[in-house]
């Protein structure tokens, strides 16, 4: 969102922002890196000419800066001649600030000369009612400057001026810039300059800028963007370029960073014909004292990649034996349910056995009951008459195994009385009839099967 956003705002007041009149060379802010990007540079302010568009971005520097620049630029009006010294510090009293001086020179034929000699200091600070990520930058330029009007010798003044900044940063990339220039005492040069200035780093390759600039009779918009490549050994830079003398450019740039030397060009095309008077080149190197060297980026890439491997390799390692121990404890576990399982088994079949046990207990106190009514019922009734006695009839030869039809009084023990002569052998038709027999008496009316009794 706050890509697409930052796109909108960039289309819309490329669109609607025209000149409202020429740009001079009073109007020119040195700088290779900032020229390449369209002269879009208030809110990256990186380098050491970061002084010049916005004091602000040179805060907590790491290195002690030298800088040198110079470039030419064609106009209608006539060519001119720019070039560039910077110097700039680490503060030590103060941990965060920055300290430094420049010098700069413009030489235009047919219309003057600017010199300009600042001296420089920034500063990052917290603001506990501000809820930034990253601590506020401020900064600001006492200079002092002499110009001279073309032609006559008698036209140059010498007077200070003042400029100020601030670049507030995010965590997402994202930062933006307020910068005042040109607060000068009257010199017959244009009057201050207002610039509002954004940058989106993305994916930690690519800028994308732009600076907004106000002042009396003109507004001017400079779009921007920076790629790096080979972790930041080679930059290309493309934007709209400085529009000198009211012709339009487009800017080119690029980047070489043989640390503790950076090497920076620029140059700048006529964007409605590449035949006009126009167009444009800087060069400039600086030089961080005490930066590591260009190919330490490589190693330290190089180191930092295997340092993260390591410690990639150090948590899988972690992870494996985590998952090691949690696999033993599963065993551990598995092996003390399966014990607690046979544990159980063996008391369910125990159970089972002592269910069996008091279910024959049951069937033999139930027959036991029923012996005894009968018993009862037969000493209560009276004992009949003797018949006639007559010669029993010799026995049939006993087949088996025999069917009874179950009556009225008839149990276990009597029929293995009645069948076998014995009423302990009841238990042998129990288990020749057990679906025919409930709560240990025979079901009245049901078939049993008398089998063959086993002494």
């Amino acid at each position: 969102m706050a890509r697409l956003l930052l796109l909108l705002i960039f289309s819309a007041l490329s669109a609607i922002l025209t000149p409202l009149r020429a740009s001079n060379f009073y109007d020119f802010i040195p700088g290779p890196k900032a020229m390449g990007m369209g002269m879009a540079f208030s809110a990256v302010a990186d380098d050491p000419y970061a002084m010049f568009f916005n004091p602000a971005g040179t805060a907590n520097v790491p290195y002690t800066q030298l800088g040198t620049s110079l470039g030419r630029l064609a106009s209608p009006v006539g060519t001119m001649t720019v070039g560039a010294l910077t110097y700039m510090r680490p503060f030590e009293p103060i941990n965060t600030a920055t300290v430094g001086a420049a010098y700069y020179a413009a030489r235009q034929t047919f219309s003057g000369d600017k010199d300009i000699f600042l001296f420089h200091y920034s500063q990052e600070v917290k603001i506990p009612q501000l809820p930034l990520a990253k601590p506020l930058k401020v900064g600001g330029n006492f200079k002092f400057i002499n110009v001279n009007r073309s032609p006559g010798p008698n036209d140059g003044k010498f007077g200070a001026g003042f400029d100020g900044g601030i670049l507030a940063r995010s965590n997402s990339g994202l930062s933006g810039a307020l910068a005042v220039s040109d607060l000068t005492t009257p010199l017959g040069v244009p009057r201050p300059t207002l610039t509002l200035g954004t940058a989106y780093l993305w994916d930690k390759w690519l800028t994308a800028a732009g600076d907004l600039r106000v002042r009396s009779g003109l507004s001017e918009f400079y779009p921007g963007i920076e790629a790096a490549f080979f972790q930041g050994l080679l930059k290309a830079r493309m934007g709209r370029g400085f529009q000198l003398d009211h012709v339009g450019q487009v800017a080119f740039g690029f980047g070489i960073n043989f640390s503790p030397v950076i090497l920076d060009v620029a140059m700048t095309f006529p964007s409605n014909s590449i035949n006009r008077q126009a167009g444009a080149y800087q060069a400039g190197l600086s030089a961080r004292f005490g930066a590591p060297a260009f190919f330490g980026s490589f190693v330290g890439q190089a180191a930092s990649q295997s340092e993260s491997l390591k410690a990639e390799i150090e948590k899988l390692e972690e992870n494996r034996k985590a998952l090691a121990a949690a696999t033993r404890t599963a065993q551990t576990n598995r092996d003390i349910a399966d014990g607690q399982l046979r544990v159980l088994e063996k008391r369910v079949r125990e159970l089972q056995d002592e269910y069996r046990l008091l279910q024959k207990k049951k069937e033999q106190t139930d027959y036991d009951l029923k012996e005894a009514e009968i018993q009862k019922k037969a000493a209560i009734e009276p004992a009949p008459l003797p018949s006639a006695v007559r010669k029993p009839a010799p026995a049939a030869p006993a087949v088996w195994p025999r069917e009874h039809v179950v009556v009225a009084g008839d149990t276990l023990r009597s029929l293995s009385k009645t069948y076998y002569n014995d009423p302990e052998l009841w238990e042998q038709i129990y288990e020749a009839n057990r679906t025919r027999i409930e709560r240990g008496l025979p079901q009245e009316g049901a078939v049993l099967l008398i089998p063959e009794p086993k002494k």
